[in-house]
C-alpha cells in the first residue's frame, strides 16, 4: 500500500511494507495495563490489541531518488516479524521504480524491521539489491551493532554485510544527504537512531523514525518501548521532538503509525493527539 504527498518540490511516497497487530504488553512491559484504558478509542485490534506498521518512505525530487529504510523485507517471519512477505518491492514497481533508479539508501536506525531489503543472496554472492545506491547509516548505529557479537537475522543477514561489499557511507547530525533532504540526530532508541527533515520551497516535512510505535504515544511520552537501547535518552529526545513539532505545526511521516503515515501533532482538550491529514488515495 501507498500514499503520496508534496512537499515543495519533493514528493513523498509512504510504502506499508508490512503490519500486524501487537500486544501492548510486550511493546510496553512497564506499562500497566490500567494505563490503556483511557485510550480505548486508539485500541485498533481485537482483545486489546494494537496495531504497528512498517513504512519505507521514497523521496524524489525529479533528478534524485532516496529510499528511507526499507522493511522486514522478503523473509516470510524473521523472528518477530508478520508471517507474510513484504510489499515494498512491489510497491516500487508499481510506482515504476526500479531498484537500479535508488540513489541513495538511508536509515533512520539499524533495527530488524528497517533492513529487510538491502541485499541480496545468489550462491555464494551478496549484492545490494538497490545496484546504483550507496548505503547510509548513522556513525552511531553502524559502531554499535557492528560490535555486536550477536544480531538479529535481518541484522546480520541485511546490515552488517553492507561494509564487505563496499556499498556503505556512514553519516553523523546534520548530514545534507540531498539539497531537500537533511538528518537530525534523534537518539535514545538506538544510540545513532536520526530523523529526516525534507525541505522544498518553503515547505517542511519531518521523518520521524521510531521516536513513536503507537498514537497513544503522542500524549504519552514517558512510556518506554521494549526496544528503546536508552530509556532515559529516548525519552528525553521524545518529548523534545513532539514538543517543538506540535508547536511548529510541522507535517510528519510516523513510519509505525496507520497507513499513510502522514499528519501532526496536536492539542484537543488538553492532551496531545496525533491527527492524521487526508493526503488522497492510497493504492496498492
Amino acid at each position: 500500500m501507498r500514499t503520496t504527498i508534496r512537499v515543495g518540490d519533493v514528493e513523498i511516497t509512504a510504502i506499508a511494507d508490512k503490519a500486524h497487530d501487537f500486544n501492548p504488553g510486550f511493546h510496553f512491559p512497564s506499562v500497566d495495563p490500567e494505563a490503556w484504558k483511557p485510550y480505548s478509542d486508539l485500541i485498533e485490534g481485537p482483545d486489546g490489541y494494537v496495531l504497528v506498521n512498517f513504512h519505507c518512505f521514497l523521496i524524489r525530487n525529479g533528478s534524485q531518488t532516496v529510499l528511507i529504510d526499507t522493511g522486514w523485507g522478503p523473509e516470510l517471519g524473521p523472528p518477530g516479524a508478520p508471517k507474510e512477505r513484504g510489499a515494498l518491492m512491489g510497491d516500487l514497481e508499481g510506482l515504476g521504480v526500479e531498484p537500479g533508479d535508488i540513489d541513495i539508501v538511508a536509515f533512520t536506525h539499524l533495527h530488524a524491521d528497517h533492513v529487510g531489503w538491502n541485499l541480496v543472496y545468489e550462491d555464494e554472492k551478496i549484492l545490494p539489491r538497490f545496484t546504483s545506491a550507496r548505503y547510509l547509516v548513522s556513525e552511531p548505529d553502524w559502531a554499535f551493532f557492528s560490535a555486536r557479537d550477536e544480531n538479529h537475522p535481518n541484522i546480520a543477514q541485511q546490515a552488517i554485510p553492507l561494509d564487505d561489499i563496499g556499498v556503505l557511507d556512514t553519516f553523523n547530525d546534520g548530514h545534507p544527504l540531498t539539497p531537500f533532504l537533511t538528518a537530525e540526530a534523534t537518539p535514545g532508541h538506538t544510540p545513532g537512531h536520526m530523523s529526516f527533515v525534507v525541505q522544498s520551497s518553503g515547505e517542511r516535512l519531518y521523518i520521524l523514525g521510531d521516536l513513536i510505535h503507537h498514537p497513544v504515544i503522542a500524549h504519552e511520552t514517558d512510556w518506554v518501548h521494549k526496544f528503546d537501547a536508552d530509556p532515559e535518552m529516548a525519552v528525553a529526545t521524545r518529548k523534545k521532538v513532539l514538543d517543538r513539532l506540535e508547536r511548529e505545526e510541522t507535517t510528519v511521516a510516523a513510519g509505525h503509525l496507520q497507513h499513510p503515515s502522514f499528519g501532526r501533532f496536536a492539542r484537543v482538550d488538553g492532551r496531545r493527539v496525533w491527527k492524521p491529514i487526508d493526503v488522497g488515495p492510497s493504492l496498492g
